[in-house]
């Protein structure tokens, strides 16, 4: 026997229906990903050697005594800390700063691998020539002795990975529609190179060769 459905009924479970679709759609579904921002404005990232103690500095925070940085009485501390760090998943990139004194008495923070690996025969710093440098030529315009000479070859490669006056030159001449160097891929040929040096494009640069 078929009982009839009240009206109300039918509009309950309608509108709860429609209620159902419309929390499915409009739920704000989120990934469970942590971000790892918050874990890295916590890492340490400077070890500060002095003497037997070590500080353990957050150059991301303020520093407060007793809490940034944290120090450590010996290195066997330090290690002890450093391998809780890594049981509990904590992997922190630390620059580490060893405080000694150099051969003219001053006091100098050397850069080393790990408290544990110090590499002893490091310098303090990798010494790194300025980039652009100037050309250093005893041939060149070295007064009273050369005098309109040209560059000497660089059999040593000592500016290899250096960008010099002579390489901007290159690259201003690579950069024209037509080159009038013949090393260049771009050369416009001997002849607009001649037509160059006749229109005195070159003056001042000539070198002058005296025969007997």
């Amino acid at each position: 026997m078929n009982l009839p459905i009240k009206l109300p009924m039918l509009l309950f479970i309608i509108i709860s229906f429609l209620a159902g679709i419309y929390y499915c759609i409009a739920k704000n579904r989120k990934e469970g990903f942590s971000s790892s921002s918050g874990t890295q404005q916590r890492c340490p990232d400077v070890l500060i050697q002095k003497g037997k103690s070590l500080f353990l500095y957050n150059s991301k925070v303020a520093q407060v005594p007793g809490v940034n940085p944290v120090e450590f009485e010996n290195l066997e501390d330090y290690v002890e800390f450093l391998n809780w760090q890594r049981s509990q998943g904590i992997r922190c990139p630390v620059l580490y700063l060893q405080h000694s004194y150099d051969t003219q008495g001053d006091s100098v923070y050397k850069v080393r691998p790990s408290p544990t690996d110090l590499q002893g025969g490091l310098p303090p710093m990798i010494p790194t020539a300025p980039n652009p440098t100037l050309l250093i030529d005893a041939t060149r315009n070295d007064m009273p002795y050369n005098i309109n000479s040209m560059p000497a070859y660089d059999q040593t490669s000592f500016y290899q990975g250096s960008t010099t006056p002579l390489d901007t030159m290159n690259q201003e001449e690579q950069n024209l529609l037509y080159s009038p160097n013949p090393m260049d891929d771009n050369w416009g040929g001997k002849d607009y190179t001649q037509s160059l040096v006749d229109s005195g494009f070159y003056a001042g640069n000539e070198v002058q060769i005296n025969i007997p």
